[in-house]
């Protein structure tokens, strides 16, 4: 397979003193980006013609930007943000490995799948708004909160909007989440439209020798990209899910929903330099139109931290918590992960201009596997979905990294 990918781009910006309080940021920002994706031939059933995924494909961007941040007193302070950007792409014609000209039918429907493509208007222009609004509100010495909203937009890439072959050895190959699926785009696609709410309540001392701080937010999604399983031959949305296998998927626009909270702590313990430190994280998200879970959600994780810092020394000893994963997404046969612990222990040491690192991650060296790694697939035959029964491949989730260690310097100039 042969991948040719282009960016060239360019941005800018300034700052606008407007008075002492207000400050406006502008800036512009241009990007285009070409990408040709072709696979020769190889073998009876892949030639004698080039297999063209993504033929000249284009996703070129244009954008203007603005900020106001305004601090009228100590008390209050606001930043409103806008940006607009244009997202216009195209992609050329496609064709598969055996283009007959005597109207036959390639396998695996390569042919209807090309000629459906290529009979598309594949020329689509999207018109994104952003907007944000933040205020910080500090009460006292030792409280401070923080109100945002912000409507966020994400135009289609070109692998979610322009590769086309229901095949499940093409649809594979255009899998960039990990999931170990096939994966088929829709040039319909409209850009995903997010709003969020959200708060940063932050308690602390005057001198920051302790404090906790507290950040709820809420996410709805509309035209939400993802997913529903896909059926090759009648080329329709499969109407039986395939469960405890990697199957074929289409890009879909849907709606979703994401909330959690996030948490976070310190407390100096001495004054000889030792403390304790600490997060916790927990994020829920669903696909509101099939209530399905979404994919690559963390499931909720926290970390523990004792540190000691004296003179040049900087050291912890972390403990990290993640909880086992159950909450996945059907749709794509995401796997569960078990909960599990780890013990990181760190290090440094500065002079004046250099810096020693040095620790030991997962000193237990447990075994573990990530829970947004995605799925294993190097077992089984190559450009094979779900190989036979000899070559099992569904089912295993990415181990994380065992027992290892690092060291690094750092000079400073």
């Amino acid at each position: 397979m042969y991948t040719q990918g282009k960016t060239i781009g360019a941005t800018t910006k300034a700052e606008i003193a407007l008075s002492q309080q207000d400050l406006l940021r502008v800036g512009g920002e241009v990007q285009q980006y070409r990408l040709n994706d072709w696979w020769t031939p190889s073998g009876s059933g892949m030639s004698p013609g080039t297999f063209w995924n993504i033929n000249d494909g284009k996703r070129d961007r244009t954008a203007l930007f603005g900020e106001w941040e305004s601090g009228k007193d100590t008390t209050w302070m606001t930043l409103l943000g806008l940006r607009y950007e244009q997202v216009a792409m195209n992609a050329g014609d496609v064709r598969g490995y055996n283009p007959a000209t005597n109207g036959t039918t390639m396998m695996n429907y390569q042919m209807r799948d090309g000629n459906a493509f290529n009979a598309l208007d594949r020329k689509k222009t999207d018109g994104n708004v952003d907007m944000s609004a933040l205020a910080r509100y500090t009460a006292n010495a030792q409280y401070d909160i923080e109100f945002g909203a912000a409507h966020k937009t994400r135009s289609p890439n070109v692998y979610e909007r322009y590769t086309w072959s229901t095949w499940s050895m093409a649809a594979v190959m255009n899998n960039f989440v990990g999931d170990g699926n096939g994966y088929i785009g829709d040039v319909n696609l409209k850009s995903e439209k997010a709003n969020t709410l959200s708060a940063t309540f932050d308690w602390h001392a005057a001198d920051r020798e302790w404090e906790i701080k507290a950040t709820p937010y809420l996410t709805q999604v509309a035209d939400y990209i993802d997913a529903v399983q896909w059926n090759a031959t009648t080329n329709l949305a499969a109407t039986t899910r395939a469960t405890n296998s990697f199957s074929v998927l289409k890009y879909v626009n849907q709606s979703a929903r994401i909330y959690g909270i996030d948490l976070s702590g310190k407390k100096a313990l001495t004054e000889s330099g030792w403390g304790v430190k600490g997060l916790i994280n927990y994020t829920n998200g669903k696909n509101e139109t099939t209530g399905d879970d979404l994919y690559n959600i963390m499931p909720l994780n926290g970390k523990v931290a004792l540190t000691q810092k004296t003179e040049g020394w900087d050291n912890s000893a972390e403990l990290v918590m993640v909880q086992a994963k159950n909450n996945v997404s059907d749709m794509r046969n995401e796997i569960k992960t078990p909960a599990y612990n780890l013990v990181h222990l760190r290090g440094s040491y500065a002079w004046k201009q250099l810096r020693v690192d040095f620790g030991v991650e997962n000193v237990l060296d447990k075994l573990y596997y990530l829970p947004t790694g995605g799925a294993y697939t190097g077992q089984g035959t190559t450009m094979s979905m779900n190989p036979t029964p000899n070559y099992p491949q569904w089912g295993t989730a990415v181990p994380g990294m065992g027992r290892s260690l690092y060291t690094g310097l750092n000079y400073k100039f």
